[in-house]
C-alpha cells in the first residue's frame, strides 16, 4: 500500500505587492496571522525536535481535548484545568 505524501513548505514566497484578495498571512491591520505562526513553529518544532516534538504536541491536543470533554460535561474547573494545562504544552512547543 502506497503511502500518502505530506509536505509543509515554510517561506515560500508568495508574490508580494500583488494585492492578493485572499491573503492568509496577515490579518486586517497588516500583523502577522498568529494561527500562521503558531502552525508554523509547531512544523519547525517538529522537524528539529523529531520524536520528543511528537510527544509534546501529542500532549497539546490532549489538554485540547480534554478542554472539549469539560466544557460538554459543564464541568468549569476541569475545563480551567484542562486550558492551563494546553497553554503550558503550547508555551512549551513554540516558547523556545
Amino acid at each position: 500500500m502506497r503511502r500518502a505524501g505530506l509536505m509543509i513548505a515554510i517561506g515560500l514566497p508568495h508574490g508580494e505587492g500583488q494585492g492578493d484578495e485572499d491573503n492568509r498571512e496577515q490579518d486586517g491591520d497588516g500583523d502577522d496571522d498568529i494561527a500562521t505562526e503558531a502552525i508554523c513553529s509547531i512544523a519547525t518544532n517538529l522537524h528539529r525536535g523529531g520524536q520528543s516534538a511528537v510527544r509534546d504536541l501529542r500532549r497539546f491536543t490532549q489538554a485540547l481535548d480534554e478542554m472539549c470533554e469539560a466544557f460538554m460535561h459543564k464541568d468549569s474547573h476541569g475545563f480551567e484545568e484542562a486550558a492551563h494545562a494546553a497553554r503550558d504544552a503550547l508555551h512549551d512547543m513554540i516558547g523556545e
